[in-house]
Order: structure tokens, then sequence, then C-alpha cells
């Protein structure tokens, strides 16, 4: 959308607040959004440019994306400066960090430098997210929403419900009968207590290479605002079991090595917790895609989904306890 189109969008509001915040004479050019409604603009003034985020809601003093800001801030997390807000509005405006996310940066990198590039990237990223476990808890306050929310067992089953509703029922266009529903449900219970037990750390929830920026040879963050307290391994799973890019096998082992390790964590059990998290993730991952496609029209979610299944029926084959439901997510899930 150019930039007089966009112009055409913007409602009084929001014309004034980037009037006082940037002066007069500005131009809007919308960008790509997420998997949210949120809207976003490149502002351009003069030579300077920002990121306007518009929200669908008026966002409170304490809302998850000022205090997660802060808490990233304050334990040393590069995420963009938030130059100035209207919350009563929604509207925040941000650093622009760019275009060059992780995912983008790696697939326009030549072959032959693309596994060199990727490796020491994906070692910032580990770093980053032994940083947020480190720090990450200690730096909240009690009204934090990541203080009071939780990646815990009935967000696992909302999401895995939400996966089931609109990736088997709405995408797969398939209906299970009354006993693999069942079966199904159970898993799903079972999925998600067994990611509830795991120690829980602070989360950013959607750490993969999307929502990393790199800007002059350095990872940044962005996309925060869901960051929470979380199964240890959830931003690993996130990360490693990225949906949208394909990792080199051997470099991603190397990468849960290097976590291992710096976690001081015992190797079988977080490869065993790594699993769970990234079983859950990627089964929630399906369900965004089909939701999007179905839904919202925005079938280019599904060129995410075979590497997504892929991942799932590697997890399942390698997990023993699963073999017993593999038959039945072949059934309404890997099959073609």
């Amino acid at each position: 959308m150019g930039p007089d189109q966009a112009m055409t969008l913007i409602d009084a509001p929001v014309l004034a607040f980037l009037e006082k915040a940037l002066g007069h004479r500005v131009q809007l050019n919308e960008i790509a959004g997420d998997a949210s409604t949120r809207r976003f603009y490149r502002v351009t003034t003069g030579a300077k440019t920002a990121v306007l985020i518009i929200h669908s809601e008026p966002l409170g003093s304490a809302a998850p994306l000022f205090s997660n800001h802060r808490v990233l801030e304050s334990i040393g997390v590069a995420v963009p400066r938030i130059l100035a807000s209207d919350p009563a509005h929604g509207l925040v405006l941000t650093e622009d960090l760019g275009d060059a996310t992780l995912q983008k940066h790696l697939l326009n990198t030549a072959s032959d430098r693309r596994l060199d590039e990727a490796a020491r990237l994906y070692r910032q990223a580990c770093d980053l997210i032994v940083r947020l476990h480190r720090k990450g808890a200690a730096a909240l306050r009690p009204g934090d929403f990541a203080a009071t929310c939780a990646l815990d067992r009935e967000r696992f089953l909302f999401e895995l419900d939400h996966f089931h509703r609109h990736f088997i029922i709405g995408h797969r266009q398939m209906t299970p009968g009354p006993v693999d529903d069942a079966m199904l449900h159970a898993f799903y219970a079972d999925l998600a207590e067994e990611c509830n037990r795991l120690p829980r750390v602070y989360c950013h929830r959607d750490f993969q290479s999307r929502n990393l920026m790199v800007e002059r040879g350095r990872l940044r963050l962005i996309d925060f605002q869901d960051a929470r307290m979380g199964p240890y391994t959830y931003d690993a799973a996130s990360l490693l079991r990225d949906s949208s890019l394909d990792l080199d096998p051997k470099m991603a082992e190397e990468m849960l090595d290097r976590l291992c390790r710096a976690l001081g964590a015992e190797p079988e059990e977080f490869r065993r917790d790594f699993d769970l998290a990234a079983l859950q993730r990627n089964l929630k991952d399906l369900g965004t895609f089909g939701y999007m496609a179905s839904q919202r029209g925005r079938s280019e979610y599904l060129e995410y989904v075979p590497r997504t299944i892929g991942y799932i029926k590697r997890t399942l084959i390698r997990s023993p306890g699963y073999h017993l439901v593999y038959p039945l997510v072949e059934r309404y899930v890997i099959r073609d």
C-alpha cells in the first residue's frame, strides 16, 4: 500500500499523535503484519523513519507490551526503543529496525555462506534464551502481565483445542467420530499436563526467525508483548523447530547442545522436555495456520504446514510414549 492510500486509512487521533511525536509532513506506508489484529506502518519524516503499531483496542498503562518492554530492556535484551505512545487509542511508535528478519536474512544470504551465517546468528539467539532464563523472572514486578499469566495446562489445552477446530476440522475438513475424538482429546490432555509439569522460566513465547531482526550483524527481539512464564524448553522449541524456516539438522543439534550446557541441564532430560514443548508448539502452529487460511483468507500461512507436519512426525516417531496415538495423528494430521 502506497503512502497516499495509507494516509486515507488513518484517522484524526492517529495523525494528531504522529504530529505531536514527529512533527508535520509525515508519510506512512503499511507494512506486513503478523497473525494478530494489529496494523503496522512505516512512518517517514525527512530522513528518519519509525514504526507505528495500531492496536485494535486501547492499551492500559500496565499493558503487556509496556511491562515486557521494561523487563527486557532491564536485563539487557536488544528490543526496539518505544519513541512515543498513546495507550487510550492503542498507538505505539517504535524504533524502526528495518525489514531484515532472521528468516529473510538467511534466505537472502548466498548459499555458500548460509550455514556459517546461520550458526553465528543462532548462537546469538541461544545466548538470548539463556539470558531470559537467568534474568527474566527476577526482573518481574508483582503486577506485571508475565508475573500473573503463564503458559500452563489451561493455555495449552486452549491452543490444542484451537488446533483441533481450525486445522483438523477447519482446514483438513475432517470430523473425527466419537471414539477418535475422545482419543485425540485424551492425547491433548496428557500433552498439556506433561508440558505443565516442566520448570517455568520467563519466555518470549514466539521466539522464532520472524521475530528476530538482524541489524548490523546482531540480533534484536520484537513481538514480545505475549512474553510470560512458561516451560524452560519452550523458547528453544520455538527457535529450533521453527515452522517458517528450514534449519540444517546438524546445526540445530549443536544449538540444542549449546543450550543444554549453558543451562546446566541433564542432556537426556533436556531433550525429552524439548520434544514435549516442540510437539505442543508445532500443533499449536498448525492451528494458527489453519485459522489464518480458513477464517481470515491468509492462505500464505499454509506454506509452513508441510515443514511443521514433518517436525511433528519425527517427534512422535522418536518418542515411544506416542506409538499408540501415532496412527490417529497420522490419519488426521500427517497424511496428505
